[in-house]
């Protein structure tokens, strides 16, 4: 029996945690997160998928309070009053909590998505709010200035997984640990 070698190219995702994590913005992150009493995570596609996933892991291994827009019915209601290139930012708009200091957490492939940049620069405007867009391929967008964290990828899968990572290695970097599967106990 022969061997089979995989067919789909990942870009070494693995090794580019370690260049993503000693960049200035990465850093800048980190202290983001860790004084933020609030925390929003958007995305599209499967980047919503990952956003959705990592609001919960966050909150759940962490301390904080994290959130993302998960609710279908909500997601269409608010497509259909103010459109789909709205969504983030009304949300925003009617559900974060003006007081509280919050950190707003972009994923866009392209980091064009019209959605993400409005939401981007809702927050902009808000004087509790700071922001930062995780994207594959990073071009110069005078439509929104935020910090980027550039994954520097080719495609949409290896974008997604690598930023589904980084989210583990940020709970990591917060002081947390991520559950063992062996031995794990549930909670009741």
């Amino acid at each position: 029996m022969r061997n089979i070698k995989p067919l789909c190219n990942f870009e070494n995702i693995e090794n580019k945690i370690g260049e993503i994590i000693n960049t200035p913005n990465w850093k800048s992150l980190i202290e983001k997160f860790k004084k933020a009493e609030h925390i929003y995570i958007i995305g599209n596609g499967g980047n919503w998928a990952v956003a959705t996933h990592a609001a919960v892991d966050l909150a759940r291994l962490t301390n904080k309070k994290v959130f993302s827009l998960d609710s279908t019915c909500y997601v269409t209601s608010i497509a259909n009053d103010a459109g789909y290139e709205n969504v983030f930012a009304k949300w925003l708009d009617l559900y974060a909590d003006k007081k509280k200091k919050s950190l707003l957490i972009s994923f866009s492939a392209t980091g064009t998505s019209k959605n993400i940049v409005n939401a981007i620069n809702w927050s902009k405007k808000k004087k509790n709010f700071n922001n930062f867009l995780l994207t594959a391929q990073h071009k110069k967008n005078k439509s929104y200035n935020t910090k980027v964290i550039n994954l520097g990828l080719k495609y949409f899968h290896s974008a997604e997984l690598l930023v589904f990572m980084l989210f583990y290695e940020m709970v990591y970097q917060l002081g947390y640990k991520c559950p063992k599967i062996a031995g794990y106990k549930k909670t009741k």
